[in-house]
């Protein structure tokens, strides 16, 4: 079959625009029809949002101090601009490309090296593209979400061309895992690495084992790729989750940040090791790491609050002792955060919370009196849905201060309007059948609030306090701890308020002591409890 290179569309990523330009000549002689190039990650993301290209290649090294290659084809595969039916190059040294595979969803389709060579680069593009078009439709059902299809027709795929069958298999582990289809995710990698070394199903494999509650079986298979210094952001992500929650949270600050020397620029990463850093109370660690992940995601698909939030906290934790010297820098991120979420009115609800922390953490009543009427004044100019969202937040912000009685008072006003939601409907539910001990029904009620409301810090915590109680009891206790783990997961500890930080961490210690008595010894509980008040 004749390639039609007329008809496909091409874009050359490379800061060194010598090369650029030798590339881009070269396709033009094979007879690309539409070429177009950028010189960093965010100008290709950029045109990517634009234009749809059936080939891209991308310089692995882009500058120190500079995002990949490797990490292009991250983020646009996170913003769904980059459909796996389209071929990605990356152009980078033989020595280093058997590093850089080792993604299960991220990784290059091939890659090309320097110094250009226009034979080699027609014969490697027509390979290629010849395997592109056979498996296009499953590639194509894969970017609609048609997992079953993908599975099924793969299958049939396979039995025509036997010599793709790895590909196949790999995109059906794909199709599994996002399908969440764990059990039989893990039966498929373990055949394909009984067979062969293949770097990206052990990461599938070790997805699959954390998802099922297999702790130790996932540390095997991910250490098998992080210990081979294989640059892959799922093994380290994975991995240090899985120390997370086994209650191993030093192991994993000092994974992720091993992670960060080989991938600095790479936000996710950034943003874990200053999660798990805030937890270990290594301030300085987390200050320096939510920096690198608010420079790094701004303006990509990874921006959020939740970094500038937990850097403001990490900032004013690790100076403590010095809240004078730090408060341009605090006033300076609450700033950045605002302007770089416009028309966000929680995010500048939010920020104004934390200056009353910074005003009542430096003993200054005047200025903390002054920041919290204007809190207060902008809480009552937002909706009735997010009042009701952040009441419990700006209750405890107001205790103790003149305000007090009256959030009280909007808070009995608001109870009203909360019980006609379908969240707070359940949530109440939840409430008086926890007070009752029907545990029963309070996870499941719980459940359906957080399922409503995900955003709700106090409905997640919640659900895992009930969820925990309900495990002591054994009944379906593994797969309870299993969603209770999944909702902490979603809490982003750094942003936190003291009170909820110091909820999580008593409920997460909760967690991993009734995790052990489950499946292993038994991990005693140490420290004070900060949950004076039981649901």
């Amino acid at each position: 079959m004749e390639i039609n290179y007329s008809g496909k569309s091409a874009l050359i990523v490379d800061s060194k625009l010598e090369d650029l330009g030798t590339l881009r000549q070269i396709l033009g002689r094979i007879g690309v029809g539409q070429i177009q190039v950028a010189s960093s990650v965010n100008m290709a993301l950029s045109l990517m949002r634009e234009f749809s290209y059936d080939l891209c290649f991308a310089a692995y090294d882009m500058g120190k101090g500079e995002k990949n290659g490797l990490q292009l084809l991250h983020e646009a595969n996170a913003e769904f601009i980059f459909p796996a039916s389209s071929a990605y190059f990356l152009v980078v040294d033989p020595k280093d490309a058997e590093l850089l595979f080792g993604s299960l969803e991220n990784s290059p389709d091939t890659y090309l090296s320097k110094p250009f060579d226009q034979a080699k680069i027609r014969q490697r593009v027509e390979k290629l593209l010849r395997i592109k078009d056979a498996i296009k439709p499953i590639e194509q059902l894969l970017d609609d979400e048609h997992f079953d299809e993908v599975i099924e027709k793969s299958e049939v795929l396979i039995k025509h061309y036997p010599g793709l069958s790895i590909v196949l298999q790999r995109i059906t582990g794909i199709a599994l895992i996002r399908m969440r289809r764990f059990s039989q995710a893990k039966t498929l990698f373990l055949t394909l690495t009984e067979k062969r070394a293949l770097p990206w199903a052990e990461v599938g494999k070790g997805i699959a084992y954390f998802n099922l509650g297999e702790y130790s079986q996932a540390l095997t298979s991910l250490n098998h790729v992080v210990n081979q210094q294989h640059i892959c952001v799922e093994a380290f992500t994975w991995l240090a989750r899985t120390h997370q929650v086994r209650g191993e949270l030093e192991l994993a600050v000092a994974l992720m940040r091993k992670a960060v020397m080989l991938q600095p620029t790479v936000p996710a990463l950034q943003g874990e090791l200053a999660e798990l850093a805030s937890q270990t109370a290594e301030w300085d660690i987390a200050k320096g790491a939510y920096q690198q992940a608010v420079r790094y995601a701004r303006y990509s698909v990874f921006q959020s609050p939740k970094y500038y939030f937990g850097l403001v906290r990490a900032l004013i934790q690790a100076n403590a002792q010095r809240l004078p010297e730090i408060e341009d820098d605090v006033i300076r991120v609450l700033e950045d955060v605002v302007l770089d979420h416009p028309d966000n009115q929680e995010v500048m609800f939010r920020a104004k919370l934390i200056n009353c922390d910074f005003y009542r953490l430096e003993s200054d009543t005047s200025r903390l009196q002054q920041m919290l009427q204007q809190t207060w004044n902008f809480f009552l100019r937002m909706d009735v849905d997010s009042q009701c969202k952040w009441l419990d937040v700006m209750v405890d912000t107001a205790q103790g201060t003149d305000l007090e009685d009256m959030v009280q008072k909007r808070r009995k006003e608001l109870s009203r309007s909360m019980i006609e939601k379908e969240w707070g409907k359940a949530n109440y539910s939840a409430m008086t059948s926890f007070r009752g001990g029907d545990l029963d029904k309070a996870f499941q009620m719980f459940g359906r609030a957080h399922e409503l409301l995900p955003s709700h810090t106090g409905i997640a915590l919640n659900l895992v306090q009930a969820g925990i109680e309900k495990a002591k009891r054994g009944e379906s206790a593994l797969w309870i701890l299993l969603s209770v783990r999944d909702v902490l997961s979603t809490i982003s500890f750094g942003a936190l308020p003291l009170k909820q930080q110091q909820r999580y961490q008593v409920l997460s210690a909760r967690f991993v002591e009734q995790y052990n008595q489950l499946v292993g010894p038994p991990v005693d509980a140490s420290g004070n409890d900060p949950l004076s008040q039981e649901l």
